[in-house]
């Protein structure tokens, strides 16, 4: 390898027995279509990778899946990307990642959005990809549960849809603070009695549409009772094998719909039916960034050293209330 490349870089590793760390692994040369890229910011997606810890396995885990930092070197057929572009990837939490150029897999920084901010691209398009299933309308009344990370973005991208109604439901009163600040009409503590405040807030209307972003699915049976007939839902937060018990005598007598909106079945190539690709949403989200459209910087709780990432990891699992948005830093 050239000198400017460095024989070894650091990563966060999760261990069987849930411990995690951080090991030295070897910088690979970039393949054909690859570019290696220096990372600056790494962003926690906490309903993943705390759920990917919870599952039974043999082997270490290495999590992770928004990057932003800089090319550092190019691989043959890189196409438009130069060294030193700044760039938004699927890589891991690792000082250095080897990623496709292909179009789902890496995108460009516009040059008005940050490396902190620009590591939401990600998590943007997942809950870019639910709000577009959702199919939201002028005037309809909607709520959105679970005000993570996926919930809050997902929840400002639905306030600009001309929703009468964005209701946001967490357990955490912080995060509905947020909620509230980025664009909902109303907030509701998960513990209270959902049913009767919904009721009230619509008028005993009922929902038009829900999105389920808490991955929790205790709470699907609650929004049954509270969509308006021909009402629907989208699970959009990851549900991890988490069961619960449903009588689904409601919702065959009101109609509804359940809709399971899991971002990496989005399409990577455009047809006729549906043009959103996960490029193409990737990239909507950094322009909305740019913008101003998105406030992602309000999110972000923590900016940590990559090793500190056991620290982050248990602050998102043990503190809601004070994290949110948590950055591992690289440089």
């Amino acid at each position: 390898m050239p000198d400017t490349i460095p024989s070894t870089g650091r990563r966060v590793v999760v261990h069987p027995d849930g411990r995690v760390g951080t090991e030295s692994f070897e910088i690979t040369r970039p393949g054909p279509g690859q570019v290696l890229v220096e990372t600056v910011r790494t962003l926690i997606s906490a309903g993943t990778e705390l759920g990917n810890q919870e599952q039974h396995r043999t082997g270490d885990y290495i999590p992770g899946y928004s990057n932003t930092g800089r090319i550092l070197a190019l691989g043959d057929d890189s196409g438009e990307y130069v060294v030193g572009d700044r760039v938004l990837s699927l890589g891991h939490h690792a000082s250095h990642v080897t990623v496709s150029t292909a179009p789902q897999s890496l995108a460009p920084l516009p040059k008005g959005v940050s490396f902190d901010d620009g590591a939401y691209g990600v998590l943007g398009s997942v809950s870019m990809h639910g709000v577009r299933k959702a199919r939201l309308e002028l005037g309809e009344l909607a709520a959105i549960t679970g005000m993570g990370l996926v919930g809050q973005l997902a929840l400002q991208l639905a306030a600009r849809s001309g929703c009468e109604l964005l209701v946001a439901v967490d357990l955490s009163a912080a995060r509905l603070e947020t909620a509230a600040a980025s664009g909902a009409t109303h907030t509701l503590q998960a513990d209270d009695d959902l049913r009767s405040r919904v009721a009230a807030i619509t008028h005993d209307r009922g929902l038009d549409v829900a999105i389920e972003a808490s991955g929790y699915p205790d709470i699907l049976p609650v929004l049954f009772d509270v969509a308006r007939i021909g009402g629907r839902i989208m699970a959009l937060g990851s549900i991890w094998h988490r069961k619960v018990e449903v009588d689904f005598m409601d919702f065959h007598q009101k109609e509804l719909t359940l809709v399971g909106c899991h971002q990496p079945k989005c399409p990577t190539t455009a047809t006729p039916a549906w043009p959103w690709t996960q490029q193409y949403n990737r990239r909507q989200v950094l322009k909305m960034i740019e913008r101003g459209e998105l406030d992602v910087a309000r999110l972000t709780t923590h900016r940590l050293p990559c090793t500190e990432a056991a620290e982050a990891y248990r602050l998102l699992r043990h503190e809601r209330d004070k994290a949110l948005g948590v950055l591992l830093t690289w440089d």
